[in-house]
């Protein structure tokens, strides 16, 4: 049995075939042809080997203008790094003053909260010692007070002056004051009954002094009374010069009844001599 074959020989197609016959003869026919390829594709590839490669083209510029721009790119490098220095200054300033302005923020909150904590103890403090100072001199008070209604006010005052001096942060000391002023009131009340006289007898020294009849100071009429007014007041009259005078518990009427003894003066001339109650 034949079988067809094919292989590439000089750009051609070689077909032959074989069968049972023996492969030598085929193959002293196959190798001649084999060689006569080769020797016409070889020189093929030569060619290819020989031919000229191109040149690479290196452009140049003067050496005067390659100065000129590599001093341009120097220049605009060194002011790149001028105004990225500035820039990076100027930051850190920035970056510094925030940092004392928050350092100094959080000790001023450090000072508060010191500030806070001492007055809420202070507060606490006072809030004790407050407790303290109303039990402080209680007992003592009660017994003055008690002891006061039974002595004369002179006796009186030294007593509550003393307590004033041996407990001065007690806040009795308040109620101790206003007994002491209540004490003079009532002191000055007796010094002025002892000088008090009757309206007829006030009367008939001011008439002797021709109070009535002639101008005389204010002084003048404060020694005859024997001290100066508690109270005075002036007139409403723009014309004259009126002043009304008062003195407490000065006039001692029936009864023992004290009254308070006013005059009244127009231009330094007694018009009126008068008692009044005390309100």
């Amino acid at each position: 049995m034949w079988r067809a074959s094919s292989i590439p020989l000089a750009n051609r197609l070689v077909f032959f075939r074989y069968g049972n016959r023996p492969m030598k003869k085929t193959l002293s026919l196959f190798i001649p042809l084999l060689f006569l390829g080769c020797d016409k594709s070889e020189p093929e590839k030569g060619q290819e080997g020989t031919q000229a490669e191109p040149k690479a083209v290196v452009e140049t510029v003067p050496k005067a203008e390659h100065e000129r721009l590599l001093g341009e790119a120097e220049a605009i490098t060194q002011a790149l790094e001028r105004e990225l220095t500035h820039q990076v200054q100027a930051f850190e300033r920035a970056f510094k003053a925030k940092d004392d302005e928050i350092e100094a923020l959080e000790l001023k909150v450090l000072e508060l909260t010191a500030l806070v904590t001492d007055y809420k103890k202070q507060v606490s403090d006072s809030r004790v010692s407050l407790n303290e100072l109303r039990k402080l001199g209680s007992a003592e008070y009660k017994e003055i007070y008690e002891r006061a209604k039974t002595v004369n006010p002179e006796i009186a005052i030294r007593l509550y002056e003393e307590f004033i001096e041996k407990y001065p942060d007690s806040p009795i000391v308040s109620k101790a004051r206003a007994q002491i002023r209540k004490l003079l009131a009532d002191k000055k009340v007796l010094d002025n009954r002892r000088n008090a006289s009757t309206l007829k007898t006030w009367e008939t020294r001011l008439k002797g002094q021709g109070m009535y009849v002639r101008e005389t100071t204010a002084n003048a009429l404060y020694e005859l009374i024997g001290r100066s007014p508690d109270s005075s007041k002036k007139g409403s009259s723009s014309e004259f010069k009126q002043m009304t005078y008062v003195w407490r518990d000065y006039v001692l009427g029936k009864g023992g009844t004290y009254y308070d003894l006013v005059i009244e003066r127009t231009d330094g001339v007694v018009e009126r001599i008068n008692l009044a109650e005390r309100k």
